[in-house]
């Protein structure tokens, strides 16, 4: 069977938004790989909201570092450090996972999709087949937003043992509860 031409155009300009797609998700699997290695291995940076507060970091050896100057601590300061350092990165880890996951959906979801919306299928049900297809990953994303009261206990004891370390302690209940209300949200609600 031959296309006529228009279709052919029309087909050729399919594949090669697929084409650009299939592109961007490999790009952003390398760039949630990138991140987990470097996570793995950098300092952790620390910043607040307040902008007069100095960036912080915590090293990979445990060394707590205020505006470039290493704070001296304690071996059990170092050993609380240590463990929040771990914990952060765990649950950031746990995050770039979820991000993986979220590239694997879109990658299947492409084809589709634009076939849905070439076939006339509404903004609505687009939206509906996306849902279906995220609850996954909004699931995932809740259960890490779980996690959070822990890095939280964690941030509260380090700030009272390491008092350098207080202005860097923000995870307050409501950012929790957020965390979790936004990872629940549908992509209808979310768009509105």
């Amino acid at each position: 069977m031959i296309l006529p031409r228009p279709a052919r155009i029309a087909a050729l300009s399919c594949y090669l938004i697929l084409l650009a797609g299939c592109a961007s998700f490999r790009t952003a699997d390398r760039d949630l790989d990138a991140a987990s290695r470097q996570l793995a291995t950098a300092s952790v940076k620390l910043s607040t909201a307040d902008h007069a507060t100095p960036q912080a970091e915590i090293t990979p050896r445990g060394d707590f570092v205020v505006e470039g100057k290493r704070v001296d601590i304690t071996p059990q300061q170092r050993e609380e450090v240590l463990a929040y350092r771990a914990q952060y990165i765990d649950i950031a880890q746990q995050g770039i996972a979820i991000g993986h996951e979220g590239v694997d959906v879109g990658r299947r979801a492409v084809v589709p999709m634009v076939f849905a919306a070439l076939f006339g299928a509404s903004e609505k049900s687009i939206d509906a087949s996306m849902d279906e297809r995220l609850a996954g990953v909004r699931d995932a994303t809740a259960k890490l937003c779980d996690r959070l009261p822990a890095l939280r206990a964690a941030q509260q004891r380090l700030a009272a043992d390491l008092p350098e370390f207080k202005p860097y302690a923000t995870l307050t209940p409501k950012k929790i509860g957020e965390c979790r209300n936004d990872a629940l949200k549908s992509i209808a609600v979310a768009q509105q």
